[in-house]
């Protein structure tokens, strides 16, 4: 009789500790650099809610802001070895390591944030890029169009680039130096007071920092060099094990939510309000002639060239190579087709597009 008991009860016991493994939600880290009160960390707030959300509560997260959890440069290896989950970053902080999406780093002409987003994912699509293997990717991204920030002088023009030292990563820090300036490299949190004490005279980075990292209360002057098009790509990648391990349902989910066009919004509407708090500010704004233009796209582009050398140098095949910049312009053309269809504003690129 002892006996039965003692089964019986084993039984029960088994049954619910099952019952709650199955029920126990999957907890997630998920880690980003940027401060807690920015669209960046705000927007990854928005999908953790949703996910949560469409997943009922199979799925929990943690959030972890501000590089609470893992640095920019540290973001990548730190999913990689499961220290994160999740991770949201700039590849220009592990500059070399993912050499062939560095193309999208170029100046290639990208018009503005809402264009470059889906560029960059198209991309990805298309060539799956085997510096990516070791995670899984949930969205490429990427900044919107670099701008010249400066705090002690107007540039209108490359010479008024020499001798001034500017923020810089990358193939970013590339085109400051084909441009005339001496890039430096500064983590972006660190820019603001970077500025301030003269450590450098400005930055090369999206208007939306003017307010994000209150670059607005710094610099004086933004020549919007847009026409040589240049951004930061970012990435959001998922640990490979945990992916692989989710139910797939959940997979499901993670795969049909639109994580590309909420961050291609978010890119462009916080560019957008960036600008409009620079002319809150009273800084002055500077446009390129079409002639200069021609001139910063000449020199920029000897970037360009560079970056193919290096890589024929590393073992790829020239024609591979320049098929990646090909395509990449060619999306340009067709999303910003697309934009001018959809009537979507921006704060940089053609006229008929652009914000006033």
């Amino acid at each position: 009789m002892k006996r039965h008991v003692t089964v019986f009860f084993g039984v029960i016991m088994f049954f619910l500790f099952s019952s709650h493994a199955l029920s126990a939600a999957l907890e997630i880290k998920w880690s980003n650099y940027f401060p807690v009160p920015s669209a960046q960390s705000k927007i990854c707030e928005e999908f953790i809610k949703d996910i949560e959300a469409k997943t009922q509560g199979k799925v929990k997260f943690s959030f972890f802001a501000a590089g609470t959890l893992l640095s920019a440069p540290k973001m990548y290896d730190g999913v990689v070895q499961g220290i994160s989950d999740i991770g949201f970053s700039n590849i220009g902080y592990t500059y070399g390591r993912f050499r062939m999406t560095e193309m999208l780093d170029l100046p290639l002409g990208f018009p503005n944030a809402w264009v470059a987003n889906h560029v960059a994912n198209d991309f990805f699509r298309k060539f799956k890029p085997k510096e990516w293997d070791k995670i899984h990717m949930i969205s490429m991204h990427t900044s919107p169009v670099n701008v010249m920030m400066i705090a002690t002088k107007p540039v209108y023009k490359m010479e008024d680039l020499k001798g001034l030292n500017i923020r810089g990563l990358g193939y970013i820090a590339e085109v400051v130096s084909a441009l005339g300036g001496t890039p430096r490299a500064i983590a972006t949190p660190e820019t603001y007071d970077a500025v301030l004490k003269k450590v450098i005279d400005g930055v090369y980075l999206p208007m939306e920092t003017m307010r994000a990292f209150r670059l607005g209360e710094a610099v004086k002057y933004i020549t919007e060099c847009w026409p040589i098009g240049q951004v930061y790509t970012f990435y959001l990648i998922m640990n490979k094990e945990v992916w692989n391990k989710l139910p797939p349902d959940v997979q499901k989910v993670l795969n049909e939510y639109p994580f590309e066009d909420k961050l291609a919004d978010m890119w462009n509407k916080i560019d957008i309000e960036g600008k409009d708090y620079g002319k809150e500010k009273g800084l002055t704004y500077i446009e390129l002639s079409p002639d200069e233009a021609k001139k910063w796209i000449k020199a920029s582009e000897t970037v360009i060239e560079k970056y193919v050398k290096s890589m024929v140098s590393a073992g790829y095949n020239e024609k591979e190579v320049r098929s990646w910049i090909k395509f990449a312009k060619e999306r340009i053309e067709y999303w910003t087709k697309k934009q001018r269809e959809l009537k979507i504003k921006s704060s940089t690129g053609p006229e008929d597009v652009r914000i006033k």
